[in-house]
């Protein structure tokens, strides 16, 4: 064989691999800091998995998260998931703040880092400020000081003792909801119950699997 040919072939090898090395290291870029779980994560290559392809969907960048991970070892799970979440985060009427408010503070009371690391960046771009988020991070459960509702103002202060009291007790005292109540209609108290509980569901997941090995770990502070 002539050296042009061997050049050739050479070439074409290279050009194969570089692309064969693409669709891998597609298929393994971190998700979140890729630490491992209680069970194995399972990222199906796009086009192979139309559950797993219909999470990527609503994903930044189209990329699994370590979450996702632990969820496709259940599609159905993970598919029912993916479509209840999907409502709370994007199709709800409350105003995204107080969403995110729920979110975090549930996973200051449940110790998800995890959750509140997905999350944390996600309510300043809704409007939360450091001073707030501080708040939500280090305020003792179950009532709202007052220097914490001058932080928070009345509407998010409100929420708060919300989200304390059904991460807590489940229990909602009657004049903790009709605090809330006043600034929300009866759809949106619903909308506000089912995130505030399901995000508890969601810290409940993420530590019980360890996933992204952040069982143990200590909510970051803002």
């Amino acid at each position: 064989m002539t050296s042009n040919a061997l050049s050739l072939l050479f070439a074409l090898f290279a050009a194969v691999f570089a692309v064969a090395s693409g669709s891998a290291f597609a298929e393994v870029q971190p998700r979140d800091e890729n630490l491992p779980a209680r069970v194995p994560y399972v990222f199906p290559r796009p086009g192979t998995n139309q559950i797993a392809d219909d999470i990527r969907s609503r994903r930044e960048n189209g990329t699994l998260l370590a979450l996702d991970g632990a969820l496709l070892n259940a599609p159905l799970v993970a598919q029912g998931w993916n479509q209840l979440f999907t409502v709370i985060r994007e199709n709800l009427t409350i105003p995204a703040d107080m969403r995110e408010l729920f979110i975090l503070r549930t996973a200051v009371i449940n110790n998800a880092a995890y959750q509140w690391g997905q999350h944390e960046s996600v309510g300043r771009a809704e409007g939360l400020t450091t001073r707030q988020l501080r708040v939500l991070r280090f305020a003792p459960e179950g009532a709202c000081s007052f220097a914490d509702q001058k932080i928070l103002g009345d509407r998010l202060a409100a929420a708060l003792d919300f989200a304390d009291a059904i991460g807590t007790s489940v229990r909602v005292p009657t004049h903790v909801y009709k605090n809330l109540a006043r600034f929300l209609s009866p759809q949106q108290m619903v909308e506000a119950a089912a995130t505030a509980g399901g995000y508890a569901f969601v810290s409940r997941f993420t530590v019980s699997l360890n996933v992204d090995g952040k069982m143990n770990a200590e909510v970051p502070v803002p």
